[in-house]
């Protein structure tokens, strides 16, 4: 019985081993499976279970003006491309490729004219025909097999195929016949490029700069290019990457994203438009190849415009931070070192009082307006009407005679008295407001290159480099009545709307010269303005009085005409310089022109005054009212308490009814409805820009604006077909 019970244990151990041993064969089999056959089906199972690392990338923070304006921001465009073989993709075969293939080819075939249609009002500069034929040959080409032009698999779906799109019209597109279908069957592929987008078109370009990833280097850095404020303030406006991972489709933030902070600057929109306005129309005509403004507010330094402009190719002036035959810098106004000419005088002037080397009421012999000295053959531009000119003269008349026999007589034994004045006055001074501000320089008794005539070449604006914004600071300085203000352009830094950090105005010397040389610099710089045959006598306005000085600094590369000062001269809130390269003539004839217009026009913007105080108790008045969108101006009529013959006008803003203003000798006025023809080019002579840009666009056309007021002739003749996509030139005056 023993034996028999020892056979049975032996027995069940050995079935248990082979179990065992069939059960380990099992495991092995399926884990070889697993690793060879299975492989790559349970790999893509992990894919989709678990992504590790993937990066969330941060919105770039915005660039604001000084109300809070959104001058520059992030934005999306779009590119729509067509992958013809993007069946290819779904790894289908035999019944299932055939079908799907099939209607594929039937959704395309019953929805193409219709697509095309639609896209066409979408992207109006091409016709249903034209998208028609462009897209066929695409059809063509994928059945032919033939890569060609674009290749089959990232066709473009505009004949254009750098065309970006915009969300509105990518939106509009996706809901189209074929392209609304699944992706399988459509083939729609749209690529999405993040861009920065300035919201006043080339207005401060140079100085907001831009933002753009090129590509990327073989370690994944990328590839980028940067300017103005966007490169400087690159790390505050970046953000920082953030990481996440995905588990059975659900994402979980590892490292949360930091989205970029927004910056403030002092730059004011309006400001900006009336210094870019004033140095367009100096510039034009006038041969000059490039011209800059700085417009500063005296109490706090605040910069409330920067304009540069480039003559292109083409005969335009341009704003851009692109380097070109006439921009070789990417900001002329902080950038463009050179020697300033006759605007340094009033520098050299303060020097020479404040250290008592001349006084105001001192006369220097001017020798008829021209000496030698140090072996250089010094000339005056205008000639001397007396012997001997007066502190005062020597300004008005910027006489190089004068400040060449003043500085050198004064400073000749001790130059370094002179330069060192030079350094504390903000000479050398780098401010650091955009990374591709120069620093400004000159020569000293140290320098190897030093020679005895270096102090009369500074004393008239010569052997030393400065740029716009150096001289302006300084004039600025003698404005706000010898406080030197160090320049701001970034006020604050802030998050969603709340301030993080606050950057106040900040003084860079409580008086700079004694009140007693500042009140001289302003009487010297008020008279080159305002005194018979002065040199500044063209910035002379009868609507805000102004004092400054003009400039002209001789280079082989072209002259460099100035003019830089202050208004109101009582109680100065601006400070502005002007400079432009030009051949011909002067700082007076030119930059003394456009200082004179941007200081009327900023001073007219500033004006306020009671409605009552320009109301005509006596005479009835009609205000003029521009042809176009006459709902709107039925609302404003009626607003003010004007009888209108209104002949049942629409009084819905959101869809107003368009047409004409009538108004008779009595000033009865009379709105007239003028009926909306589809497909013809409008009649818009007599309406304001904006009206007559509107129903331009809305027929097709490409507008383009010439001038200022209402229109007074279209190149499109009224009535005629509108063929989308044609550019219409709309030229406004007065």
């Amino acid at each position: 019985m023993e034996s028999i019970n020892k056979e049975l244990i032996s027995r069940f151990k050995a079935i248990l081993i082979c179990l065992f041993i069939v059960w380990a064969f099992a495991i092995a089999a399926k884990i070889a499976m697993i690793t060879t056959v299975e492989k790559q089906y349970w790999l893509k199972i992990a894919e989709k279970a678990i992504v590790y690392n993937k990066k969330i990338e941060p919105k770039r923070g915005d660039i604001l003006g000084d109300n809070g304006e959104l001058l520059v921001s992030n934005m999306l465009k779009f590119r729509l491309y067509i992958d013809f073989d993007n069946i290819k993709n779904y790894n289908l075969k035999g019944k299932k490729l055939k079908e799907t293939v099939e209607k594929k080819d039937t959704i395309w075939k019953n929805g193409l004219d219709s697509m095309c249609d639609g896209l066409s009002k979408i992207f109006p500069q091409w016709t249903p025909e034209e998208f028609k034929r462009h897209l066929k040959a695409g059809i063509e080409q994928k059945n032919s097999g033939k890569k060609g032009r674009f290749g089959r698999r990232k066709y473009p779906l505009c004949p254009d195929h750098e065309l970006y799109a915009s969300y509105t019209q990518c939106k509009q597109a996706e809901a189209l016949p074929i392209l609304s279908s699944e992706r399988i069957y459509s083939g729609l592929v749209v690529e999405k490029y993040m861009y920065r987008k300035k919201f006043f078109g080339s207005l401060a370009s140079s100085t907001l700069g831009d933002y753009k990833v090129l590509g990327s280097k073989k370690d994944g850095t990328p590839i980028v290019d940067k300017h103005g404020l966007d490169e400087t303030y690159d790390s505050i406006l970046k953000g920082k990457a953030g990481i996440m991972h995905t588990e059975k489709q659900k994402e979980i933030i590892d490292i949360p994203v930091k989205n970029g902070l927004d910056i403030q600057t002092t730059l004011s929109v309006e400001l900006q438009d009336i210094c870019e306005k004033a140095l367009r129309n100096g510039l034009t005509n006038k041969g000059s190849s490039a011209g800059w403004v700085i417009l500063m507010e005296v109490k706090t330094g605040d910069i409330k415009a920067i304009v540069n402009l480039s003559l292109d190719k083409g005969g335009n002036y341009i704003e851009t931070y692109a380097q070109g035959p006439n921009n070789e810098t990417p900001n002329h106004a902080l950038g463009d070192l050179r020697e300033p000419g006759s605007i340094f005088k009033p520098i050299a002037m303060g020097i020479a009082l404040e250290d008592g080397k001349v006084k105001v009421s001192d006369s220097v012999q001017t020798y008829g307006g021209s000496i030698r000295m140090h072996g250089f053959n010094i000339k005056d531009a205008v000639h001397p009407k007396r012997k001997w000119q007066t502190m005062t003269e020597i300004i008005q008349n910027s006489s190089n005679v004068g400040m060449a026999l003043i500085i050198d007589n004064g400073y000749k034994d001790n130059p370094d008295q002179f330069t060192d004045w030079l350094v504390r006055l903000g000479m050398k001074t780098n401010y650091h407001l955009l990374e591709c501000e120069r620093t400004p320089t000159f020569r000293t008794k140290a320098s190897s290159a030093w020679s005895k005539s270096d102090l009369q070449a500074m004393s008239r604006g010569y052997g030393t480099a400065q740029t716009a914004l150096n001289m302006v600071t300084f004039y600025n300085a003698i404005a706000n009545n010898g406080t030197r203000m160090k320049p701001r352009l970034v006020k604050a830094i802030k998050r969603e709307g709340e301030v993080i950090e606050k950057f106040d105005p900040e003084v860079l010397d409580e008086q700079i010269f004694s009140p007693k040389t500042i009140a001289a610099l302003k009487k010297m710089l008020t008279a080159v303005v305002n005194e018979k045959g002065a040199t500044g006598a063209r910035a002379k306005s009868s609507k805000v009085s102004i004092a400054g000085k003009t400039g002209t600094a001789l280079n082989s590369k072209g002259n460099m005409l100035s003019f830089c000062g202050f208004f109101p001269v009582e109680n100065p809130e601006y400070t502005c310089i002007v400079q432009n390269i030009n051949n011909i003539g002067g700082g007076g004839s030119t930059s003394a022109i456009i200082f004179k217009e941007i200081a009327e026009t900023v001073m007219a913007k500033g004006e306020r005054r009671p409605l009552e105080h320009a109301k005509d108790s006596i005479n009835k008045h009609t205000p003029i009212s521009k042809n176009g969108n006459i709902t709107a101006a039925y609302y404003v009529l009626e607003e003010i308490g004007l009888d209108v013959d209104d002949k049942g006008i629409s009084d819905e803003l959101d869809a107003p009814d368009w047409g004409n203003v009538r108004c008779d000798d009595n000033g009865n006025i009379t709105l007239e409805v003028v009926a909306e023809n589809e497909g013809i080019v409008p009649n818009v002579k007599g309406m304001g820009a904006k009206d007559a840009v509107y129903l331009m666009n809305k027929a097709g056309l490409r507008p383009k604006i010439t001038g200022y007021g209402k229109v007074t002739s279209q190149s499109c003749a009224a009535g005629q077909k509108a063929r989308p996509g044609t550019i219409v030139t709309l030229t406004l005056n007065p």
